[in-house]
């Protein structure tokens, strides 16, 4: 919040587990929910609510391709033959997934082409290659494939035995999801905006994800971001986490995490009002012409002045 706004009283400080909470997630994946207060926090006519979020403890157990990650479909052609496959959901490095796409494809086809993937560490790039003199088309213009993970951009791409396919980006085995956004959806404001629509929105945290999968994180900002409030009573908090896609929940697989929230509340700062008019602006400006044209006549009187004497004690 802007500095012209002053703390006038004490925080309240809000721990929440979500196992506490009233669950509203979709098919239970833990990552929404409700907590209700026992009593309403509520400012004051001459107050605003802020609330941050001070720290959070997340547990890093969600797939990173999945169906509700939309990226788990993958077509492929194969001498005229399509094939629309499904990778099992997981949490996928990029060994696991490439040996999982694999056979994905050679499952698909009954073995009768067979493929090769190996992944370059040094230039984070994919290699594929078949085994049969037969075009194979990767359907990568297609949604909801693994295709960010793999390093290729949204385009159908031919390769076969004597040209292998390799990845023309890098690849990003978080497919783009390497941080999440914790949101409070019934908490109003209109000082966050959000790059990817344009309006304002509900997030009160950005986290990026530090620590790799099945591992636990800390969130401890040194300086936490307070959003103000629009409202002056809070009597439940909305609570939901996604990806920067609002539409993309994060699917914690019903693992727990714990947030700490702190509402604070402030003195509105007292307007100030401007009583000036574009007729006395005119009248000001039209006085210091006259005033300035004063000191001009009165300035020529000096020197005319200072002349004379000059004259005369000159004797001319």
């Amino acid at each position: 919040m802007s500095e012209i706004y002053k703390k006038s009283r004490g925080s309240v400080y809000l721990t929440i587990r979500s196992r506490d909470l009233i669950n509203q997630s979709q098919n239970g994946n833990g990552n929404r929910g409700r907590f209700v207060l026992f009593e309403s926090i509520e400012a004051e006519p001459d107050e605003v609510l802020g609330v941050k979020l001070a720290s959070g403890t997340f547990p890093n157990s969600w797939y990173n391709l999945s169906d509700t990650n939309k990226n788990n479909l993958l077509t492929f052609v194969e001498n005229g033959t399509t094939y629309n496959t499904q990778i099992p959901n997981g949490n996928y490095n990029i060994t696991e997934l490439m040996e999982k796409v694999k056979s994905v494809m050679e499952t698909a086809n009954g073995g009768a082409v067979q493929y090769t993937f190996t992944y370059d560490e040094v230039n984070n790039q994919v290699r594929i290659i078949s085994n049969s003199q037969f075009i194979t088309t990767m359907r990568f213009s297609l949604p909801n494939s693994p295709r960010r993970m793999l390093g290729f951009t949204s385009k159908d791409i031919n390769f076969n035995s004597f040209s292998p396919l390799l990845s023309d980006r890098a690849v990003d085995i978080t497919d783009t999801q390497n941080s999440i956004y914790v949101r409070l959806p019934n908490l109003s404001n209109q000082k966050v905006i959000e790059s990817s629509t344009g309006k304002y929105s509900n997030i009160i945290a950005h986290i990026p994800i530090l620590f790799s999968r099945n591992a636990f994180f800390t969130y401890e900002p040194s300086n936490p971001f307070e959003m103000e409030l629009t409202q002056r009573q809070i009597n439940a908090i909305d609570i939901n986490i996604t990806y920067q896609n609002e539409e993309i929940d994060v699917d914690f697989n019903r693992a727990d995490w714990e947030i700490n929230l702190v509402v604070d509340f402030h003195i509105k700062p007292k307007p100030k009002k401007k009583y000036i008019t574009l007729h006395n602006d005119i009248i000001n400006k039209y006085d210091a012409y006259k005033q300035k044209q004063a000191d001009q006549l009165k300035l020529i009187d000096e020197l005319k002045t200072i002349k004379n004497r000059v004259k005369l004690n000159n004797g001319i």
